[in-house]
């Protein structure tokens, strides 16, 4: 079997990778409909501007804006539905399936390679955000590129290599600020490479160019650092946050919710990880570093007096590097096992073969269950402990509707931007210019739009006789609406999530 495999190994390194970024895809598309989100709204809702007006909205938001600029142009071909730009998420995650493998085979052999892409293509927390419309498999896809290109770099000396991890590095800072610490990793792996060698000139003029490529953007992201304030999604650096980091990052779930013999199952994956890191610490630097580092990192800026940032999905490539972690472990320890030669008849429980099988079995396992919390958690939030809902309450519009194919306004810009998601001509959705306050960032596109913003009130009810109108449920009574002279002759409450919000959906006619 071995030389037969052996025979077939470079067909076999063009197929596997293949096949596993179809693995991830179809965990992806199988969850690629639940209801969107702000972060997600947000970013179709910007898609539909030019480039000029996108860099001058990401300019005054929180985010670079590379990934905005790559949606617009996925949207151009594909469409603004939502599965449609979604499936770029997938994508790119499966192109960062591609530069591990790559990595992996490089470093560690094509075993490695195998079982570490495939450990990657399970983990639950990229599944999760292979679902969603945000940057963050194009950063995991930026930063396993970069780290591939580092290694080529270091082992050869080409100065393509470090010109490629030059523009990658740009590339990342131009997609999420908290890239900055994976390639902070990067220069620990450098230092305990070359120690007091560091300051090399190839090693310098990688950083000064990928600084000089930089400088455009550095006035907006001042800006941003002196007008942005901690939301309310941002938790602080904790005991009970650490802890549910590493949840998160194996079982998709909050620590209070790991019980019996799921915590059973998550503190032996634990153990085994840390026996065998321990064991093989010397000869996994990079994926060591690349998987704490920047955790270090984000507790340490977390700390008062600086604005806490623990926020786990800003450093999901260390998330996800612990589940590539955890299989080329599994595969030096495969090694290690089978390289022995013992004479001696030994136990059932102590043959090779089966103490590595047991460990993958402990390893896939709690990928499974976390798998399954994706599924079954959906687009949850895990600090604010409620579920996202826009497509449920849009799809109780449509069908209170029944066919009148009515205008729908609804009365917070904030639900306005999830519910805009999923507008289209017979039933379009809008909002009030005269009772929106823009004054957050996240606005700034509301206040310069000329889709689903209504100017003038009175010329938009002008030639309607009814309409929906949807918001945040009042204590008492009926959402307030701007004029008089419309009655309510149709309402409905309705919550989707237990933790969520209450939303009145009323249908209002001209007296």
């Amino acid at each position: 079997m071995k030389k037969y495999l052996q025979s077939r190994k470079r067909i076999l390194c063009i197929v596997a990778p293949a096949i596993i970024g179809l693995i991830y895809l179809v965990l992806c598309f199988a969850n690629i409909n639940q209801s969107i989100w702000f972060d997600e709204s947000y970013s179709s809702y910007i898609t539909r501007f030019d480039y000029g007006q996108m860099l001058e909205f990401t300019a005054a938001d929180v985010h670079p804006p590379l990934y905005y600029i790559l949606l617009k142009t996925w949207a151009h071909f594909f469409g603004h539905t939502d599965f449609a730009m979604r499936a770029m998420s997938a994508i790119f995650g499966a192109i960062a399936i591609v530069f591990v493998f790559l990595w992996l085979k490089y470093k560690y052999g094509a075993s490695a390679a195998i079982l570490g892409s495939f450990m990657m293509s399970i983990a639950p927390i990229f599944v999760r955000y292979g679902q969603e419309m945000r940057m963050y498999t194009l950063v995991m896809a930026i930063v396993f590129a970069a780290t591939y290109f580092l290694q080529l770099a270091v082992d050869n000396g080409k100065k393509v290599w470090w010109a490629i991890y030059a523009l990658l590095l740009v590339a990342g800072m131009y997609t999420h600020y908290f890239v900055a610490f994976a390639w902070v990793a990067h220069l620990v792996y450098l230092i305990k490479i070359y120690g007091k060698k560091i300051f090399q000139k190839h090693i310098i003029l990688t950083y000064i160019s990928a600084v000089v490529l930089y400088i455009p953007w550095l006035p907006s992201l001042i800006s941003q650092t002196k007008t942005v304030e901690n939301g309310f999604w941002i938790s602080d650096a904790s005991a009970e946050g650490l802890t549910g980091y590493f949840t998160e990052t194996l079982l998709y779930d909050r620590p209070g919710n790991i019980s019996n013999w799921l915590l059973v199952l998550f503190i032996v994956t634990i153990i085994t990880i840390i026996v065998l890191a321990i064991r093989y610490r010397k000869k996994l630097s990079m994926l060591f570093i690349l998987s704490f580092v920047p955790l270090v990192i984000l507790i340490l800026l977390s700390m008062p007096p600086l604005k806490s940032m623990f926020v786990s999905r800003y450093i999901m490539y260390s998330m996800v590097s612990i589940a590539i972690l955890e299989a080329v472990l599994v595969v030096l320890f495969a090694r290690e096992k089978f390289a022995e030669k013992s004479k001696k008849k030994i136990a059932f429980y102590r043959r090779p073969v089966v103490q590595v099988a047991v460990v993958v079995a402990v390893l896939i396992a709690t990928s499974i269950c976390g798998l399954r919390s994706v599924y079954a958690y959906g687009n949850y939030n895990f600090v604010t402990c409620n579920k996202a809902t826009a497509k449920e309450l849009y799809e109780s519009i449509v069908a209170l509707d029944g066919g009148e194919n009515l205008s729908i306004i609804s009365a917070d810009p904030w639900l306005y931007y999830d519910l805009a998601a999923y507008t289209s001509y017979h039933h379009d959705v809008n909002f009030i210019d005269e009772t929106t306050d823009y004054l957050y960032g996240s606005l700034k596109p509301l206040e310069q739009s000329y889709f689903g913003k209504i100017d003038d009130l009175d010329k938009f009810l002008g030639d309607r006789e009814a309409i929906w109108y949807v918001g945040t449920e009042p204590e008492e009574g009926y959402l307030e609406f701007p004029r008089e002279n419309w009655r309510v002759v149709t309402s409905a409450s309705m919550q989707f999530d237990d933790r969520g919000n209450r939303y009145q959906i009323l249908k209002l006619e001209r007296e």
